[in-house]
């Protein structure tokens, strides 16, 4: 069983919960999880797009490393649902498509909502003061375009994902927390997908979000987060090139139909 530090949100000192939830290695120092967290955040950017190969002389040459390091950090990876193998064929990354998209949205619709609803219950000063601060640095950037440089991108997505895991940090179920922020990570592809195909920008929902969370009022911040999901799940339908239902759309759901 392992222990998950939670954030300090009470105000003196991080919380120790013991629990058998996976581990997040995002803070690990070791060489491999740095080169994890780059591959990581160009696939989740789509710098790393769906279905490209990720041939070793290439992965050696963009990183730096090994071919020793970038199979362990690809393993984690496949792990993941982030990339692929297949014996004898190499890695590439994990393809996409809009019933992959609808059936994680689902989910995430379910846990989102739940996480959120729980961490407003028992939310305190310091966790509306990392709302606050999350929201107000994710508010400094314009959302990237297509021909942005990868650091613009790893930093829009890192901003905006602190702010999203700000709203559901103070929730009590360290099981709850790691599904949803698989779950969001995901989707963070698809997110991206549609942000730089966008033909219209979306008005703040950002900001509603924030001020419904720091209001406490559950039913109103559960009602946009998933507008928020749904909206998105909706724009890549219509916006994303290439985007279509494919052979594995959940059962009930009928091949082609959009």
């Amino acid at each position: 069983m392992g222990k998950i530090l939670t954030m300090p949100f009470d105000g003196s000192r991080e919380s120790v919960i013991a629990t058998s939830a996976p581990q997040d290695v995002s803070r690990e120092d070791a060489a491999t999880f740095d080169v994890l967290r780059k591959m990581r955040e160009d696939i989740l950017c789509c710098v790393l797009k769906p279905d490209q190969r990720l041939r070793f002389g290439e992965l050696r040459q963009r990183y730096g490393t090994s071919v020793g390091t970038l199979r362990e950090a690809l393993s984690h990876l496949v792990s993941e649902g982030l990339a692929r193998t297949e014996a004898g064929r190499g890695f590439q990354v994990a393809p996409i498509s809009l019933a992959d998209f609808l059936d994680l949205s689902e989910l995430r619709v379910y846990l989102e909502t739940r996480t959120l609803a729980d961490a407003i219950r028992h939310g305190t000063d310091a966790w509306e003061a990392e709302i606050v601060s999350s929201h107000f640095l994710l508010s400094k950037l314009a959302a990237p375009r297509q021909d942005d440089p990868v650091s613009v991108k790893r930093e829009w997505g890192k901003r905006h994902k602190r702010f999203h895991d700000s709203l559901v940090a103070t929730c009590t179920s360290p099981w709850s927390l790691h599904f949803r922020s698989e779950l969001f990570d995901q989707a963070r592809r698809y997110h991206w997908l549609t942000m730089i195909h966008a033909r219209s920008r979306r008005r703040n929902e950002h900001l509603e979000l924030r001020d419904a969370v720091l209001a406490r009022d559950v039913d109103v911040a559960c009602g946009l987060i998933e507008r928020h999901i749904r909206t998105t799940v909706e724009q890549a339908a219509s916006e994303v090139p290439g985007l279509t239902m494919d052979a594995r759309a959940p059962r009930g759901e009928k091949r082609g139909k959009k």
